[in-house]
């Protein structure tokens, strides 16, 4: 960050909290409480009537207050973003609160940067239950195979490994080709590909790139996180050339292999599914007598069946007997590979 762009940062904090000191700022922007004073006597200097006090910090003198600000098409993405996410989370009225907070940053904004956050919103989907849908394992037998993936049922799901989510908001306005690279979730492989980029879906705690893969031919999902290089070509390619976001999301692969599971957890276990329920299609709960009743739209019966052996004979299936099957053949595998030469 520039010292202009500091110095104009620093003072929205100041008109956004009541006291500041200069070292909560000096972390804030990473540089040294130093700096700050310099900072402070900057915009002193330019008129603005900051108050201190030894010992407690730096503050606006009452009265002032900034002019109405615009916003960057950048910060305003990243309000579109939240949204996408948090429309997901909140009651109606909040909702409603938050839709008319982003209706009044679209009002302050060119028409040129309104036209991309209009663009942009059609390109954005969340899906809210967690459930995994095919992603791009070209070496699986299985679409699902590698999905959850292990890093993410050990809890390792970073959501800030996602970072080329600016990049991909620019291509998808855009529309432009782009060469990435990209390392697979099943066999680590890197490979290098040409995609044509059509939304952004974010799911299971990370947002995917979905887009035309030149080297398959067909859609891909690529997550985020798993995308070591991203370079934007110059090439563009016509909106109307390949499917919406909400089109392929119609008609993805493996839409119709979801499978409806219904669990009930004994009131102990049900303590510790925790986060993990999300990461097989979790759709909602209820108490019963017996424990917590839970309900799932997962297309991974397997993963799913081995996520349900930890919790022994304190979780019961009431739907779902390809999970019933699966959990019996691995508690099958599981009984010869320990009894063994016994």
């Amino acid at each position: 960050m520039n010292r202009f762009d500091r110095v104009t940062s620093l003072l929205l904090l100041l008109q956004t909290r009541s006291v500041l000191t200069a070292g909560f700022l000096s972390d804030h922007f990473g540089v040294t409480e130093r700096t700050i004073y310099r900072d402070i006597r900057t915009l002193e200097n330019a008129g603005v009537p900051i108050g201190s006090e030894p010992g407690v910090g730096y503050y606006l003198e009452k009265g002032y207050r900034l002019p109405p600000v615009s916003f960057t098409q950048d910060e305003a993405a990243s309000l579109l973003l939240g949204e996408k996410l948090v429309s997901k989370s909140l009651d109606e009225a909040s909702l409603s609160d938050f839709n008319q907070a982003l209706n009044k940053v679209r009002a302050v904004m060119d028409s040129a940067d309104s036209d991309y956050l209009s663009s942009l919103d059609a390109d954005l989907a969340v899906y809210p239950t967690g459930s995994h849908f095919p992603i791009d394992n070209t070496e699986s037998q299985s679409p699902y195979t590698d999905v959850p993936a292990n890093d993410q049922l050990a809890g390792n799901s970073d959501v800030k490994g996602d970072r080329w989510l600016r990049d991909c908001r620019n291509v998808l306005v855009r529309r432009q080709v782009v060469e990435l690279e990209y390392r697979a979730l099943s066999s680590d492989e890197l490979s290098t590909r040409e995609v044509e980029p059509i939304g952004l879906f974010y799911y299971s705690w990370h947002w995917h790139l979905i887009a035309w893969c030149r080297l398959r031919e067909a859609y891909r999902d690529f997550r985020l996180d798993r995308i070591t290089r991203f370079s934007p070509k110059s090439e563009q390619v016509a909106r109307r050339s390949r499917l919406t976001l909400q089109q392929y999301l119609d008609e993805r692969p493996g839409k119709l292999e979801l499978q409806e599971v219904v669990l009930v957890f004994g009131a102990d276990a049900a303590r510790f599914v925790a986060e993990q329920r999300y990461m097989f299609g979790f759709i909602d709960e209820e108490a019963v007598e017996d424990g917590v009743k839970m309900r799932f739209l997962t297309p991974v019966p397997d993963y799913m069946a081995r996520w349900l052996l930890q919790y022994v004979d304190d979780v019961e299936i009431v739907v779902g007997d390809s999970i019933k099957a699966s959990m019996a053949r691995f508690s099958q595998k599981l009984f010869t590979h320990w009894t063994k030469g016994s």
